[in-house]
């Protein structure tokens, strides 16, 4: 069948442009975008010489070609005219979402903490009244970042980071003993990640938190892994938002009734549950894999563990995915 030169010119930018990033996020170059984009003509002058040698595969190498050419000329213009573009491209994964108007619920008080660059440590202590419950917002761009085991305090965290500032502020209600906790990187180009930063990055944050509150957890990360261990906590709801992150999540059996609602986009999600605890799972999205250990199907896009009516113990989980992989696990 004879394919038509729109079809190799589109199908030789996706598989060019998709090799090169692959390659990149692989690790296996560097690219130099600055100095290889100047000499984009070359590839019309080699698409040229392609078409004259009149081959039975000179219009395949020079739609490729042509496909490469196009882009850089453009980029290249777009760098002339911008002078210093690759230090203002950026990605912003700032979350300005409404937290539940949680902030008109709480006493006007807050205490921020603040750390530029290199190692931070933020506390924030176990209030002397108790606590009843708790809600940690947790936002990130892209790296590294975990909760895992307990501290005395509310909230005990170590992070380190190259590009922007980590803030730990605390909104408390006495009235009800509750907290809002929220542990996110702010500031002038904090939440936002840059072309040039993605080769020298290193950004990393580490928490803990207090076992006696029952927990409310909002994770919100562009990119990056994730290894959140909540097994000691008394989990009430937990929140995950992804883009391109790779998510290990383990649930413990401290609450009778816990709820997880993910989002993810080219994320691969990781959760592991007791064996004792009755699980339910609502998916939404297609392109998903599934792996899902002693789990039957109820319906389409509804899903139950085999001891889910008898348990006393449940989770349910709502996961909506894109391009996504999900993996439930017993233990």
């Amino acid at each position: 069948m004879k394919q038509s030169s729109n079809g190799l010119v589109w199908g030789s930018i996706l598989l060019g442009f998709g090799l090169l990033l692959l390659a990149k996020t692989l690790g296996w170059f560097h690219i130099e975008w600055d100095s290889m984009l100047r000499f984009w003509p070359l590839l019309v002058v080699a698409a040229g010489a392609a078409i004259l040698a009149r081959r039975s595969w000179s219009g395949v190498a020079a739609a490729i070609l042509i496909a490469l050419a196009i882009p850089s000329a453009i980029i290249n213009g777009i760098n002339k005219h911008w002078d210093g573009w690759r230090d203002n491209i950026e990605w912003n994964f700032d979350d300005d979402r409404d937290e539940d108007n949680q902030n008109d619920k709480y006493q006007d008080r807050e205490e921020a903490y603040h750390k530029d660059g290199n190692n931070g440590h933020f506390v924030e202590e176990f209030p002397k009244e108790g606590i009843g419950e708790a809600t940690l917002n947790f936002g990130a761009g892209a790296g590294k970042f975990s909760i895992e085991g307990t501290t005395n305090q509310l909230i005990e965290a170590d992070a380190d980071t190259q590009f922007g500032n980590y803030v730990l502020s605390t909104k408390r209600n006495q009235a009800t003993k509750s907290s809002v906790v929220s542990f996110k990187m702010e500031g002038k180009d904090s939440t936002k990640v840059r072309i040039k930063d993605f080769d020298n990055m290193d950004n990393h944050a580490e928490i803990k938190l207090n076992a006696q509150p029952i927990w409310t957890i909002d994770l919100n990360l562009g990119a990056g892994k994730g290894e959140f261990d909540l097994s000691d906590y008394k989990i009430k709801k937990v929140k995950v938002e992804a883009g391109a992150a790779d998510i290990d999540l383990k649930m413990g059996d401290k609450t009778d009734l816990a709820e997880m609602d993910i989002s993810a986009g080219l994320a691969s999600i990781q959760v592991a549950i007791p064996e004792s605890v009755g699980c339910e799972l609502t998916t939404e999205g297609g392109l998903n894999i599934r792996e899902l250990d002693n789990f039957e199907k109820i319906k389409e896009g509804l899903y139950r563990t085999s001891n889910y009516e008898k348990a006393t113990k449940k989770i349910k989980i709502k996961y909506e995915g894109g391009l996504s992989k999900l993996e439930i696990n017993r233990y």
